[in-house]
């Protein structure tokens, strides 16, 4: 048996047999190996300087930080963040949106409470300062019965969910709506919209 056969200058070698496509193929032959090497080669378009690829990522991630920023002033949802796009924090935000908060007034009564400790008059003074202590105790207990409300509705309308989210929803009621990143979606008129 020899290895090596030399055919005669005139005879042409056999076709290669070709396989019918199977079914749910993919519909087209698998590429060979350096062919796969090219096209990843020039399908990336990292510049090969350690310079330029730096300053291309930094330009990429200002780009979506920008697009993730006028995402969270329009409210549109498609352009929101990742973790903001969840369906639980949608939900707790709708909840704390449609609802009166504390947490407004209490930045009204820290303001008050900085320009009573301007004035020299010790009655008034402790006067700001204990509507300040209410104002702060009134907090607290809004904040706890927020976040037991949004664990409910979150329980309730997605059984499966890990969220927790009664930090997220107690630190968003803090902000006075029109402050409120991303933007309301839901007016404390219109309720829960389910």
């Amino acid at each position: 048996m020899t290895l090596i056969r030399r055919r005669p200058p005139g005879q042409a070698s056999p076709p290669e047999p070709v396989e019918p496509l199977r079914p749910g193929g993919k519909g087209r032959a698998t590429p060979k190996r350096q062919q796969a090497r090219e096209a990843r080669r020039y399908a990336t378009s990292t510049p090969s300087d350690p310079k330029a690829a730096r300053q291309q990522s930094r330009d990429e991630r200002r780009r979506r930080t920008a697009e993730y920023r006028e995402g969270m002033r329009s409210g549109d949802p498609a352009k929101l963040p990742p973790g903001e796009r969840q369906p639980e924090r949608v939900l707790a935000r709708d909840i704390v949106d449609r609802r009166f908060n504390v947490g407004p007034l209490f930045l009204v009564i820290l303001a008050v409470n900085l320009l009573g400790g301007l004035v020299p008059v010790p009655a008034l003074q402790r006067t700001v300062y204990f509507a300040m202590l209410a104002g702060f105790a009134i907090l607290v207990v809004d904040s706890v019965l927020l976040a037991r409300q949004v664990r409910r509705a979150v329980r309730a309308r997605y059984p499966d969910s890990t969220a927790k989210l009664g930090r997220y929803a107690a630190q968003r009621a803090l902000m006075p709506g029109r402050w409120r990143m991303p933007r309301p979606r839901v007016s404390r008129e219109q309720g829960l919209g389910r």
